[in-house]
């Protein structure tokens, strides 16, 4: 039954991809303030579909409650996260969005839920493609990080955060990694996945996928946002000598080096949010929903405020 429902999304998700392409060259409106939205959820069905049907395992057919339930709306409160971060940064701004209240915010729930999933469905693709593969590498030894490295990480990672709060011309681009640092040793002690400790096994296997994974996404994000209705323009402080003026799209060359570092994040801040939610009472947990709701309902009005500068 799965494999015939696949079939059909994959087709589906085949022609809403072609749709795509025509609205682009026929620049057909209102598909076309939308169009960064559908775009990328065609991608995704595509992506996830032929995993699925080629190898038996994908992120959604293989475990749809925890993809609907779980993995996109978590995809959209990280990236609400780092709307908040922009607030003080004001690295980036939004342009030509739809009009209506309702619409827009809906479109932000839409387009940040697909950040997570885009990624590892990548990073996914990557490997069933033989590239880095996973476990390729043995493992040399199992112990845990030791407490000095896990705490100087830890303290690294809270001054890579911090620092873009106190200085964001300096130091904005510590925001691309800096939970990497903060969060990942804590997952390790906990017992989930972390990259660090795949590190100390010598195992650099995820890290490669997920390090190209982010480059790939990084370019399909910019690509389809510079032709898109709706898009987002960049306010980053490069001074002309480090290539300001030098851009592939929208984003100058030298801000695709925040796009790997980018997808670590995403790894690690989703593993933490998994241990997060196995060590909640259950009856907690609709709460820390709700509060991701809430969270992405205020920064919705916050980016209205100060971070969308036109409407269509």
């Amino acid at each position: 039954m799965k494999t015939r429902l696949a079939t059909i999304t994959l087709w589906l998700s085949w022609a809403l991809m072609g749709f795509s392409v025509a609205v682009l060259v026929f620049r057909w409106e209102p598909f076309l303030t939308y169009f960064y939205v559908y775009v990328w959820w065609a991608m995704i069905g595509v992506m996830d579909s032929r995993l699925y049907l080629e190898r038996g395992e994908s992120l959604f057919w293989s475990k749809t409650g925890e993809f609907v339930t779980f993995l996109v709306p978590f995809s959209a409160f990280l990236w609400f996260g780092f709307e908040l971060f922009n607030l003080r940064l004001g690295n980036w701004s939004y342009h030509n969005v739809p009009a209506s209240t309702p619409l827009r915010w809906a479109g932000n729930f839409a387009a940040f839920g697909t950040v997570v999933p885009g990624i590892f469905l990548i990073a996914e693709t990557l490997d069933h493609a033989g590239l880095f593969r996973k476990n390729e590498f043995s493992r040399f030894f199992a112990s845990d990080i030791p407490r000095p490295i896990a705490a100087a990480s830890v303290t690294a990672g809270i001054a890579m955060l911090a620092a873009p709060l106190a200085f964001p011309g300096i130091f904005y681009s510590l925001v691309w990694g800096g939970w990497v640092l903060l969060l990942d040793p804590i997952n390790a002690r906990w017992g989930g996945d972390s990259l660090i400790q795949e590190w100390r096994q010598k195992n650099f296997n995820r890290t490669g996928q997920l390090l190209l994974a982010g480059l790939i996404a990084g370019f399909l994000w910019e690509f389809w946002n510079y032709w898109a209705g709706a898009r987002w323009a960049y306010h980053v402080p490069l001074p002309v000598w480090l290539g300001r003026d030098l851009k592939l799209f929208e984003m100058p060359l030298l801000g695709f080096l925040g796009f790997p570092p980018f997808a670590l994040e995403c790894f690690v801040m989703t593993q933490f949010a998994k241990n997060l939610s196995e060590r909640t009472p259950e009856k907690v947990r609709p709460i820390l929903w709700v509060g991701m709701l809430v969270f992405g309902l205020w920064l919705c009005r916050l980016m209205d405020l100060y971070t969308v500068r036109s409407f269509r």
